[in-house]
């Protein structure tokens, strides 16, 4: 989870959030199949959900904003 926050808050200054979104993302995961085998001893399935999400969402918002400055760049070129 923890990583996931560092990639939306400071994933964006020097695309810092490329390094740390697919950990988050794999942690995660790793975290949940942890929790399904042995629900007794692990325990934090809400955090590992919200650093998947949280990691998918900077993904996402950097295609966003790649294609917008696209979108930019062509409607720029146009004139």
């Amino acid at each position: 989870m923890i990583l996931g926050i560092t990639s939306i808050t400071l994933g964006f200054c020097c695309y810092f959030g490329v390094l740390t979104a697919p950990v988050a993302v794999a942690l995660g995961i790793a975290s949940l199949v942890q929790i399904k085998n042995n629900p007794n001893r692990y325990g934090g399935r809400g955090m590992a959900i919200s650093g998947i999400i949280m990691g998918a969402l900077y993904f996402v918002l950097i295609v966003l904003i790649m294609m917008l400055y696209g979108l930019g760049l062509l409607m720029g070129g146009l004139q």
